[in-house]
């Protein structure tokens, strides 16, 4: 066990070089977006060694494609000791900062906050988020928050980048605040679709035709790029198999043109 000031790190034989990084860094992290007081509270992260130490502090309930866990209860952590554990610690911080501010948010926006509190920016690549567009129409927060919730590791990435671009608009939503204004009324009251009248005087329904909207304004001139992409890929198929097809028949045509023919010896003179 390991303590950097609020920060302890529960560690296993021979990571004790990595919970120190980890608990220096985790002390470090007090700026997050939109909350001007973070929390002083102590926090314990726990690296486990293997994938199934994690199952079983975690008791099995995260998916497996979870990267960390956060239990905000406790104000504990906890890791995996594979993968990218910074960027994760970063991730799971910012799930501790942001309840201890609010009493309770929905999953996309939760998720959400925490990709982009953590910088997350490679969940906003153009392909995921417009590969979910062109399967014909936006989806709900709803089908976000069951994406977050479900077991398929596509789905749930997906998810993920869906979710960051909501807060996204949220943010700009509140101008030179950012989220602060939200995080505020949050902190007052668990109704998120209360905060959301009071802080942009908008209903959670209005503001998902909004963020859908946003969605095919932000990302859409990619839709038309893709479309594109797969017409010229279809057509270069069809036109090298039209090709291969012609290449085919003409050898086949010069084939049966040779039957019967010979070439003449050395010794054949023409007649004059």
């Amino acid at each position: 066990m390991i303590s950097v000031g609020r920060v302890t790190a529960v560690h296993w034989p021979g990571d004790e070089s990595v919970a120190l990084a980890l608990a220096e860094m985790a002390e470090r992290a007090t700026s997050w977006p939109g909350i001007s007081e973070p929390s002083s509270g102590r926090v314990r992260l726990i690296l486990a060694p293997s994938e199934a130490m994690f199952d079983s502090v975690t008791q099995g309930r995260l998916p497996e494609w979870g990267g960390g866990a956060a239990f905000p209860g406790t104000n504990t952590i906890v890791l995996p000791m594979s993968g990218d554990v910074r960027r994760v610690l970063r991730h799971e911080l910012a799930h501790l900062a942001l309840h201890s501010v609010v009493k309770r948010v929905p999953r996309w926006f939760d998720e959400g906050y925490a990709a982009r509190a953590a910088g997350e920016w490679d969940r906003l690549q153009a392909l995921r988020v417009n590969w979910a567009l062109l399967m014909g129409v936006t989806p709900t927060l709803r089908e976000v928050d069951a994406g977050l919730r479900g077991t398929g590791a596509g789905r749930a990435q997906t998810s993920y980048s869906l979710a960051t671009t909501a807060v996204l608009l949220l943010e700009r939503m509140g101008g030179d605040r950012g989220l602060e204004p939200l995080l505020e009324n949050l902190s007052r009251t668990p109704d998120f679709d209360q905060a959301l009248r009071t802080t942009y005087l908008v209903t959670l329904g209005q503001f998902e035709t909004l963020w859908r909207r946003d969605l095919k304004r932000r990302y859409g001139w990619a839709l038309l790029f893709g479309s594109l992409t797969v017409v010229w890929t279809l057509l270069a198929i069809v036109l090298v198999s039209l090709w291969a097809t012609r290449r085919r028949r003409d050898r086949a045509r010069r084939a049966r043109l040779d039957e019967g023919w010979s070439v003449p010896g050395n010794d054949w003179q023409a007649n004059s």
